[in-house]
């Protein structure tokens, strides 16, 4: 009786049976090197929705409100960035409302510290205001919150319940 090595094939799946003279050689396989782990922005300008950095928001149940907003923001050519982004961020927060014990209100009285705290993203569009002079008009629509990180990078409120 001889023994040798052949594969088989089971749908999508190929299975080599090895005898045991071919596991006494070593292996001459080369595995490809592992890919780097891509940011939030990818090497052509496109937005990673997978990002870990994103906390899920991307995926959760106002995702698409959330990705209609960042995709706004990330390729507006407004100046200030993102300020015909208004609707978009509108409609994000109004989905989130909706959902209250995923994206909090950031209220004084709210115990929970999970979610979006919609609070402090309000005092980061204020204290951006006040950097870019611009006067605050009762009852006027307000720009949506956007952060800029050193270097130039867009960046976004994240989930704080998600670490």
């Amino acid at each position: 009786m001889s023994s040798y090595s052949y594969c088989k094939t089971f749908g999508k799946d190929k299975v080599i049976f090895a005898t045991k003279e071919d596991h006494a050689e070593p292996s001459t396989i080369q595995l490809p090197p592992p890919e780097p782990a891509q940011g939030l922005i990818t090497n052509d300008g496109e937005i990673n929705w997978s990002c870990p950095c994103l906390g899920g928001m991307a995926t959760g149940p106002c995702g698409v409100e959330f990705r209609d907003a960042f995709s706004c923001f990330h390729y507006s050519e407004a100046d200030p960035k993102g300020s015909d982004c208004y609707d978009a961020f509108r409609t994000m927060q109004d989905c989130f409302t909706q959902y209250p014990t995923l994206y909090s209100t950031g209220g004084a009285d709210d115990g929970d510290e999970g979610g979006l705290d919609m609070g402090a993203i309000g005092e980061v569009q204020k204290e951006q205001e006040k950097v870019a002079g611009v006067p605050e008009v009762s009852g006027a629509p307000k720009a949506p919150a956007v952060a800029e990180a050193p270097g130039g990078t867009d960046v976004i409120p994240r989930n704080p319940a998600v670490v």
